[in-house]
């Protein structure tokens, strides 16, 4: 399967699950919007940290208040 997992990396550098089974990740207006395997889908404001393609996992880093 190609889907994976998206977390977001706080300040304190702690992972928080965001959504699972993620297919597609498309930028808008400066945030996220994280579309998953069911047709439901999250828009979050993060940035982009790192993909790590043999966990299906992508780090996001949460925006900054």
């Amino acid at each position: 399967m190609c889907e994976a997992r998206v977390v977001i990396q706080d300040a304190d550098g702690s992972l928080i699950e965001a959504i699972e089974d993620v297919t597609t990740i498309v930028p808008e207006d400066g945030r996220l919007k994280l579309f998953d395997l069911y047709g439901g889908h999250r828009t979050v404001e993060a940035s982009l940290k790192e993909v790590r393609l043999l966990d299906h996992t992508v780090v996001l880093s949460a925006a900054e208040a």
